[in-house]
């Protein structure tokens, strides 16, 4: 049957060459793809919206979306806490909120702007807006769902879907919409200790010509939709926003298990150094998440465990291959060890702390690694791993992406 899947999915182009990592090898020493040296990264977001996505549907189908949410929340945190999975909760803006009320005007949140010309909608933006509490209406409101997010034992990550569901392609917005949605959901943000770094488009509209003001707004990443392209390395545009491509969907299968396709995809993107990205709705039915999502989680775990793939948010993505991008070697090789000079120009203030994996061939184990990150600050040490392949022994060291001086010695 997997043989037949992959006929098939390869036919459909679903295994189309997508970007591949720069080499980057400076006198055989080498800044792996990914971290750990794994074959490809595993990145998982959630829609995070409730009944705010959905307002477009009849009530009943608009609540039942929100109910769902609710009830799927415990087992599903509760699944990512077992196999220790991070993923990005695309949130919208406006579940933060405890409660909102209608303005002198009778209109809520007057005070922002309004799409030029929503696509199948008609009234006031916000006409179906509550303004009552998380209480009276849980499906508008969600801060107890997002401290249980922020307070479980996996770090997960908290990204934006806008402040109030907004379509980002250029005809149904403009560069004030989008930069007071985005300034909304920062405020709220920040005010709960978090900041704002990766953006998942509404509907999957892409957005793309924001690109420049993403960036001043401090994104560094959104989700990309390419229905040519779906297992690639991650691109960086010239405004240093990558674009992470959307894989797969979560939903059932309805003549093979989907958990299967998503094996496939995960081992073709192993072959290739790509990321490979799994993205789903908190709402979907029960049955989506037993058959085929929870599956699928337990098996990118036991890849996880075994280091053949790298599970990371978005956001921490991204800033390894900015650090990456950046890295410069400087290579000395001595009778007793290996020095190597480090020089990265990253931008860790808009990015965020990450780590490097370093490659490097040794002749025999080290007795040690030290990194020294200042000329007058002491060693360091480091834990490494010796691991053997074609006859050639290696040495991976994880090391921070500031500038520094990694040292082997034998």
């Amino acid at each position: 049957m997997n043989t037949l899947l992959k006929l098939i999915f390869g036919l459909k182009g679903d295994f189309s060459p997508g970007l591949r990592p720069v080499k980057k090898i400076f006198q055989g020493v080498e800044v792996t793809p990914f971290l750990g040296d794994a074959g490809a990264a595993v990145t998982i977001s959630a829609d995070f919206e409730l009944e705010w996505a959905f307002r477009r549907v009849p009530e009943e189908n608009r609540v039942l979306e929100g109910v769902r949410t609710r009830q799927n929340m415990p087992s599903l945190l509760a699944t990512l806490e077992e196999c220790r999975l991070p993923i990005t909760w695309a949130t919208v803006g406006h579940l933060f909120l405890q409660h909102c009320e209608r303005g002198e005007c009778g209109l809520a949140h007057a005070d922002l702007p309004r799409p030029p010309r929503p696509y199948n909608w008609v009234g006031d933006w916000y006409r179906l807006d509550p303004c009552t509490n998380w209480k009276k209406h849980p499906g508008w409101y969600a801060p107890d769902l997002i401290r249980d997010i922020v307070a479980s034992r996996v770090k997960h990550e908290i990204g934006s879907h806008s402040f109030s569901h907004i379509d980002f392609c250029p005809e149904y917005s403009t560069p004030e919409l989008v930069q007071r949605e985005l300034e909304q959901c920062q405020r709220l943000m920040e005010a709960s200790g978090l900041r704002l770094r990766s953006l998942v488009f509404p509907r999957n509209l892409m957005g793309h010509e924001h690109g420049e003001l993403l960036a001043r707004l401090g994104v560094t990443s959104v989700r990309h939709r390419d229905p040519r392209v779906r297992l690639s390395y991650p691109r960086r545009t010239a405004t240093g926003v990558y674009w992470l491509y959307d894989s797969m969907n979560t939903r059932n299968g309805n003549w093979y298990r989907y958990a299967d396709k998503a094996r496939l995809f995960i081992a073709e993107a192993a072959k290739r150094h790509a990321a490979y990205h799994l993205w789903f709705h908190p709402s979907d039915p029960k049955c989506v998440f037993e058959q085929s999502f929870y599956p699928i989680l337990r098996h990118i775990a036991r890849l996880r465990d075994r280091g053949e793939v790298w599970v990371v948010t978005m956001a921490e993505l991204t800033a390894f291959c900015e650090a990456r991008e950046h890295a410069r070697l400087e290579v000395q090789q001595h009778r007793d060890g290996i020095r190597i000079q480090i020089d990265n120009a990253y931008d860790g203030r808009r990015y965020g702390p990450t780590d490097l994996t370093i490659k490097i061939p040794v002749p025999k184990p080290p007795r040690t690694a030290t990194i020294t990150l200042h000329p007058e600050g002491r060693p360091t040490g480091l834990s490494f791993k010796v691991s053997q392949r074609d006859a050639r022994l290696n040495c991976l060291v994880a090391v921070p992406a500031r500038a520094g001086t990694l040292e082997l010695a034998f």
